[in-house]
Formats: structure tokens, sequence, C-alpha cells
């Protein structure tokens, strides 16, 4: 009988380790699947390489079988039914939030809403939230002109926050696209933006030098619209958290109005479930930025842990996840966890928080949020790119094969010197080379439209708003 189990096994056999990886498996009835000769090239690599890490953690007596994959006990789910407040926040944050009882999960006063005529950042023209676009502190307004169509995503099930851009062409056999934006941003991460004549960049931050854009350049958001995709932005409301986490300072507070993973999970986690819910013959597409990457790949992984544990209502996610497109992600720490921040060390606030679940950029250990998250040695970090293997088991896939990309920009010295302000090469890479397609920015790959306080990280915001960051994210949908 020709499963996808003995395929497996058998290019497990190839590399001489018949019975390793697969002995701590659940056994599953998967059905008819292809002869071993018929499976394509890309995915037997990815199943060469799930067969060569299983034996290298055997060999290390790393058991895969136990290993954790719920929620870290750290980030346990809170329970209690009082709001959050400045004054209770340590209660909170750091800790997953239910829906019920997250000041985040609100469609009030959202600058995209063409009906919020009466908020401190009514609609105007789908541009107008108050801080990173209105602001001129932060480099705002936006001078662009002539924005796509959007509203309020309202998709049934689903409660909070995001933006729908407007699509009068859709073509129905392209995946579903969810945008999942980093911290301190919203959905305009993903659309145009124009300095003001006149406005000088900032660029010392992260030491590169650039005129900013003259004419308005076309982002993700324009580019898919264009290209026929439905397309939602999810929004994790950061606008909300100066007013319930202590804001009057970032060295012990949240003035910059940081989210961690607690706060921004559940939020992305119920919009994926409620899209695939509502759309159940359709493919799904992730494209995250910043924090953005691991808050999709954990959003992800607590809807399998909720399918795998029986919960009521739970979905698998993967057998309807098409492309997994990560940019700028702090898969393996970040420097705000180092000196001479030590964010973790010294704020338990949000911003805090965040910082200590991501871990060192410049010397990582495993932090006990990447560990359910990662897994052993990245084993579990790219479920279902062979369209069988998720968090140590075979049979979870349906069938389905989910291509996963990184994108960051290159290191001036490798391992040593880096441009990207948050991220390197390999705080960003997820090392499960025949499983994901990990690709590197040039050092002038940076976004020179001015976007986020007048560039200031142009770097990091480089891997999916430059020409050549927006170039990759579309061919790599293509595949």
């Amino acid at each position: 009988m020709a499963t996808r189990r003995r395929v497996f096994r058998a290019v497990v056999a190839v590399v001489g380790m018949v019975g390793m990886a697969c002995s701590n498996q659940d056994p599953v009835d998967e059905g008819p699947g292809p002869d071993t000769d018929e499976v394509p090239a890309a995915i037997k690599a990815c199943r060469e390489r799930i067969a060569a890490k299983t034996s290298e953690l055997q060999a290390a007596s790393i058991d895969i079988a136990t290993w954790p994959i719920q929620d870290a006990e750290e980030m346990k789910e809170i329970t209690t039914a009082a709001p959050q407040t400045q004054e209770t926040y340590r209660a909170y944050d750091g800790k997953y939030r239910p829906l019920s009882n997250h000041p985040g999960c609100s469609v009030d006063n959202l600058y995209y809403d063409k009906a919020n005529s009466t908020g401190t950042t009514p609609y105007k023209d789908g541009n107008n939230d108050g801080k990173w676009t209105g602001n001129t502190a932060f480099g705002g307004p936006n001078s662009a002109t002539d924005f796509i169509g959007g509203d309020v995503a309202r998709i049934p099930g689903f409660s909070c926050a995001a933006k729908e851009y407007a699509q009068a062409n859709e073509d129905t056999s392209k995946p579903i696209i969810i945008l999942v934006h980093g911290n301190s941003t919203r959905p305009h991460t993903w659309e145009k933006f124009l300095l003001p004549p006149g406005t000088s960049v900032n660029t010392a931050t992260e030491n590169v030098q650039f005129t900013g854009d003259t004419a308005a350049r076309a982002q993700l958001a324009e580019t898919l619209i264009a290209q026929r995709y439905r397309v939602i932005a999810v929004d994790f409301r950061t606008d909300i958290v100066p007013g319930i986490d202590p804001s009057t300072n970032n060295t012990t507070q949240n003035a910059a109005g940081n989210i961690d993973h607690g706060w921004s999970t559940p939020i992305l986690q119920s919009l994926i479930k409620a899209v695939m819910k509502d759309q159940p013959n359709r493919k799904v597409a992730l494209i995250a930025h910043s924090l953005g990457v691991t808050v999709a790949r954990d959003a992800l992984r607590r809807l399998y842990v909720e399918w795998r544990t029986g919960l009521a209502g739970a979905i698998n996610p993967f057998p309807q996840v098409s492309h997994v497109i990560l940019g700028s992600g702090a898969n393996h720490g970040v420097s705000t966890y180092d000196p001479p921040s030590s964010l973790c060390t010294t704020n338990s606030t949000m911003r805090g928080t965040i910082v200590c679940e991501m871990g060192s950029r410049s010397n990582y250990s495993q932090t006990y949020f990447h560990k359910p998250l990662n897994g052993p040695r990245d084993l579990f970090a790219t479920p279902c790119a062979d369209g069988d293997y998720a968090f140590g088991k075979t049979g979870q896939c349906g069938d389905n094969v989910v291509k996963y990309f990184t994108l960051t920009m290159t290191d001036k010295e490798r391992g040593t010197n880096y441009q990207d302000f948050y991220v390197s090469e390999a705080a960003s890479r997820i090392e499960m080379e025949g499983c994901v397609t990990n690709t590197l920015t040039t050092l002038n790959d940076y976004d020179t439209s001015g976007y986020f306080n007048r560039g200031f990280i142009a770097n990091h915001f480089g891997s999916l708003r430059s020409t050549a960051g927006l170039d990759l994210t579309l061919r790599y949908l293509a595949e």
C-alpha cells in the first residue's frame, strides 16, 4: 500500500534511519498516496531534512515525543474577568488573553471604518491613523493620495479589528491573503506612504543614507489587490495600549505602545479561524512582518493544539494554508534583549515581556516562548512543509504542502555586524533547509518611503517594503 506514511519512511530509509523518525508517531490511517518515486523533489528534500534532524536529536537523547507544544507555563492564559488597567498590568502582560477579556479586540474608533464619523480618528480616506500617518512628530501626515478602498472586515465569528481592502475583481483560485503587521504599527504597514515635501528622512538609527521617495510607490496592499487577491490586514489596535499599560517612558514603561504575543496571537488566531471556516474551500496565505512573523506562526500552532486536544469548534489550519511568508522576524532573538537596552530585565510592561519572549539576538538561547513554537533545533518550525509532518507527528496535513519563506537583510559581516536594527540573518532564518526558503536582500534594499517615524528603521521594513522585498514576496506567492 502506497501511503504518505510509507513515503516518509522510505525517505528515512534512504538516509539510514528506518524506524527512528517514526517510532514516536501516532498511528494514522492516511489513505492512499503517491509512490515514493512520484513525490516531488522539493518534498523529498524536506522529508530528508526532517529525518536527518530527527536522527540528530535522537543521537543527542532529545525525546521528540514528549516535547511540549502547548502554551508555555509562563504565558498561561489569564482567567480573571476583570479588565486590565494601568495599575493591574502585571497580571496581564506576558499572558495569553481570551478574547472575552481583551481590550485590543475592539472595533471602536477605527480610522478605516467608513461609519466612523465621531471618533478621534474618524474615517477620511482610509489613512487617518493619528500616530504614524497623522502626527508630524512621527513623520506624518502621509502625502500619498488615491488610496485603494477598504473598510472594517466583517467575517462571521470574528469580533476584533481588521481592514479588508476593496476587491472588485477577485480571482477565487488564488489564496486569501492575511497580512500581519508588527509592533507599534497598524494595517498601514502594507500601504503606500509619502513624506510631505521638504521632510527629511531619519536614518541615523540603522546607519544608512538615502533620499526619501518623491513619488509614492505601490506596496503590498495595492499590488495584491491589482493582482486580484482578496486581502485582509489584521489590526492589533496598538493605539489602545497606552491606555492600559503604564506609558510615561520607554525605559521602564511602554510609551511606544508595544504589544506581546499574549496580546496579538489570540486576535490573529481568531481571524484565521473565522476566514477558514467562512471559506472552507479556499486556501489562505499569511504574510507577516517583524513581530507579526512569530505571531503568525504562534497563531497556527495554537489553532493546531486546540484541534489536537479536541476543543469544540477547533480546526486544523494546515490543510488550508498555502504560504507563510515571513519578513524580518525574530525567530531566534531580537536586539532589544541585549545590553544596553536589556528591556527583558528592566521593563515589566508589554514592551519588556515581548523581548523576554524573543530572547537575545547576539547570544541566542531558546526561550520559553520559542520552545513549543520552534521545537527542538527548529524541527517543528515548518509544520506541513512536506504535506505530512507537523509537531513531531505524521499524517497531520491533509496532504497539503505549506510553503515557508523567510526574508531579511544581509548582515554587514555575518554574525557580527547587523544593519537591520532589530534582527539578523541568524535571528530571522529557520534552520530547516529543504523545508523553507531563507532569502536575503542586500544592504541597499531598504524602504525609501520614509514610513514609520521618517524611515528610522528603513532596513527593518525593507524586507517587505523595498522594491526587492516586494518583488520577492510576489514571486513566493506565485510558487
